[in-house]
């Protein structure tokens, strides 16, 4: 859904969002898509996910996640071609996202932090 959000005008990257992101992270992530828009790139590709652990307390969570960023950069937002220099060249990322159950019992997304650090996948 980001990925798409990415290629969106940034109040319909709002609306993509909503149901899945609350709260001043929401702000955030379209704000980057505003950035995105404004110079002419979007995202590329895909990021693999490896989540290596969930903890639960309450109303909160936290998921730590070791994703495979290889095949993924920013592309230009006309020719939809990679853009070479955004391609990284660590292709795995420590992340960590933050979660809140809300009211109507869905859990949505209030933070995500990424570490620059490589990380080991999950075994399988």
């Amino acid at each position: 859904m980001l990925a798409q959000a990415g290629k969106s005008s940034p109040e319909q990257a709002r609306k993509l969002l909503k149901p899945y992101v609350q709260g001043a992270y929401l702000d955030h992530l379209v704000d980057g898509v505003r950035r995105m828009v404004e110079q002419g790139r979007e995202p590329y590709g895909q990021m693999i996910p490896g989540v290596k652990e969930v903890r639960v307390g309450g109303k909160r969570a936290e998921v730590v996640d070791c994703q495979d960023m290889s095949q993924a950069g920013m592309a230009d937002r006309q020719t939809h071609l990679l853009i070479p220099e955004t391609a990284k060249g660590q292709t795995r990322a420590d992340i960590r996202a933050q979660l809140e159950q809300s009211s109507d019992g869905r859990w949505r997304l209030t933070g995500m932090s990424i570490k620059g650090t490589a990380c080991t996948p999950p075994s399988r």
